[in-house]
Order: structure tokens, then C-alpha cells, then sequence
């Protein structure tokens, strides 16, 4: 997916279902990825012109440090669920099986995503 452009993306939040949509200028091609059983999501610098470097698949861990400040100021709301301790919080998302995604962009939108599973569809 490496320079393909996000074209749109959308979100089902009663189904719990995700679709980020991209476009292979190369290949002449639409592609998906499609998340399924989706907890969360946050993208950030979503422009016109949006092109993926990278689509990984990272640590339940790395989730928490990577979100530090956002997990401290929405701890109060239940976000992404309840929770005391980080420690449950990881135990949480490692027993229930989910994913942390992340969408690193070369430029414009990047973000992460937590769901159980995610199909890239060529």
C-alpha cells in the first residue's frame, strides 16, 4: 500500500466496521482496508492529498505509549473503555484480541486504529 492515496474512509459505529479507501496511481487500482470489530480510531492531518507509507501492525503495548496524554485526559470518559490501571487496560485489549493498526502517511492523513481484524483488499 506503500504510496497509494486515501481517497475517503468510512465508519459504522453500530456494526463496528471500518473501510479506509485508497487509490495505486501506478496500478490504476482501488484497494481497501477493512476493519472489522472496531474499539477506536483517531487520524489526524486528514487533507485533500493523503498518501500511506506504511500500514503496521504494532503492540497492544506501544498503544498505551504512544497514547499517553490522550489515555490520561480521557480516562474520566471512558475512553477507549473503563478502566484503573494500565496494566488492566493492556490486559483489556490482549485478552479480547485487539489489533493496534497504525497508518503512517508520507503525507497528510495518519492515525491508528484498535480492532480484533483488518484485511488489506487488493
Amino acid at each position: 500500500m506503500h504510496d497509494d492515496y486515501i481517497i475517503g474512509y468510512s465508519v459504522d459505529l453500530k456494526e463496528k466496521d471500518m473501510v479506509i479507501l485508497t487509490y495505486n496511481n501506478k496500478e490504476k487500482k482501488q484497494n481497501r482496508i477493512c476493519f472489522s470489530e472496531v474499539l477506536t480510531h483517531c487520524f489526524e492531518c486528514i487533507i485533500e492529498y493523503n498518501i500511506i507509507f506504511d500500514v503496521q501492525e504494532c503492540e497492544i503495548c506501544n498503544f498505551v505509549k504512544d497514547n499517553k496524554d490522550k489515555l490520561i485526559k480521557m480516562k474520566g470518559y471512558c475512553w477507549p473503555v473503563a478502566y484503573q490501571t494500565e496494566e488492566e487496560l493492556i490486559n483489556f485489549l490482549s485478552t479480547n484480541e485487539y489489533k493496534y493498526i497504525k497508518i503512517n502517511s508520507s503525507y497528510g492523513m495518519s492515525g491508528w486504529v484498535l480492532a480484533k481484524s483488518y484485511e488489506i483488499c487488493k
